[in-house]
């Protein structure tokens, strides 16, 4: 299935040779395990036409991906919302993938979700390596949580 067409679709960006940014993947693998109805998991999104295509005919689309910020707090985790994504002055960024503009090109194709929820992990470590640093393998089961949270609040489908 290329998206969820009337389900929920997770999404997790990252890069697992480049630690703390798979905290994106780890979180996305820890929801797949989970087998959830009408939830599909997405990995290995590299550009946006991916992205659009990952979430296109959802009811839902969470994302989850590593974020840097100045100053740091490793392992805090933000919660946005499209609203959120389009207020960032240069867009949201992840790796490649700005959301903000992706959704836009999305909308003008007619493929987005009915609602984009993104949940962050601040990274202190994103050089070269396997492995979550302390704080960012913590904040994973809790973001997990914040995403099953998310999937038992959006309606049912019909």
């Amino acid at each position: 299935m290329t998206g969820a067409i009337g389900g929920i679709v997770v999404i997790g960006i990252g890069n697992g040779y480049r630690r703390d940014d798979g905290a994106g993947l780890a979180a996305a693998a820890a929801v797949d395990v989970r087998a959830i109805p009408n939830v599909v998991v997405k990995t290995g999104i590299a550009d946006p036409m991916s992205l659009l295509e990952a979430w296109a005919g959802a009811s839902l689309a969470v994302i989850i991906d590593a974020a840097i910020a100045n100053p740091p707090n490793p392992g805090r985790i933000r919660r946005c919302d499209l609203t959120d994504v389009a207020t960032q002055s240069d867009g949201l960024h992840s790796h490649s993938i700005d959301i903000g503009r992706a959704h836009a090109l999305g909308q003008a194709l007619g493929r987005v979700p009915d609602e984009l929820v993104m949940f962050t992990i601040e990274v202190p470590d994103t050089d070269h390596g396997i492995g979550l640093s302390p704080p960012v393998a913590a904040a994973v089961p809790m973001v997990v949580d914040m995403v099953i949270a998310e999937i038992n609040r959006a309606p049912p489908m019909s």
